[in-house]
């Protein structure tokens, strides 16, 4: 039986993750270790002991059937206004098997939406994960691969090559690319040279927008 960790189901989000009146599920566990991030949560432990007995406060494991019967509530607001679920995290594109049974539930009449750092090997999910989502929230940090690695901890070789994969098999309108000023990390130049370097790579969807240092 599939099952994922959950820490937050956020409902109601209009125009925020995806088309129409959204509900963001967030997951546990990430591959980045991003120094700004937003949800630190989901680098915490799963459970509280090794004996995997008992969840971490404020964690839900659970099947997309149980996931399915507790967003559903908002069922009329999808599917009035075009909008749906958007899988975040954490990393949802470490949950593929999850997300793909999920959506088969919804038979369509939801959108999915995926936020994700693209920092996995796409092409072992690509198969299952495309079918399945209509749109696409891309957070590549930067295309600098000193000002990656220092921001994220991690070398940007992964990331380049699920990009490059992802827009060879989603059509270009269902991608919204979004490239960070990064306080401390990247300057105007920097955010210039990465946008310019995904206008030459066929990406038509950018969203410019700042992150929030955190003291």
């Amino acid at each position: 039986m599939v099952k994922a960790p959950i820490f937050a189901i956020s409902r109601l989000r209009f125009s925020i993750d995806g088309d129409g009146i959204t509900t963001l599920v967030a997951f546990m566990g990430c591959t980045l270790k991003c120094n700004y991030c937003l949800n630190k949560i989901c680098h915490n432990p799963i459970y509280k002991d090794k004996s995997k007995e008992t969840l971490t406060k404020g964690v839900q494991m659970i099947t997309p059937k149980e996931l399915y019967d507790k967003v559903a509530i908002d069922d009329l607001y999808f599917q009035a206004t075009g909008g749906g679920i958007c899988f975040g995290g954490g990393e949802p594109l470490l949950y593929a098997d999850f997300i793909k049974e999920f959506a088969q539930l919804c038979a369509g009449r939801w959108k999915i939406t995926i936020e994700t750092s693209l920092y996995v090997n796409f092409s072992n999910i690509a198969q299952q994960i495309i079918p399945v989502v209509d749109k696409w929230i891309v957070d590549i940090k930067d295309l600098n691969p000193e000002i990656y690695l220092n921001y994220t901890g991690r070398d940007i070789v992964v990331l380049e090559r699920s990009l490059n994969d992802l827009l060879k098999m989603v059509e270009k309108q269902r991608i919204i690319i979004r490239v960070p000023h990064i306080p401390d990390y990247n300057t105007v130049k920097d955010v210039t040279c990465t946008i310019e370097r995904l206008c030459k790579m066929g990406v038509t969807n950018i969203d410019e927008f700042n992150y929030i240092k955190k003291i």
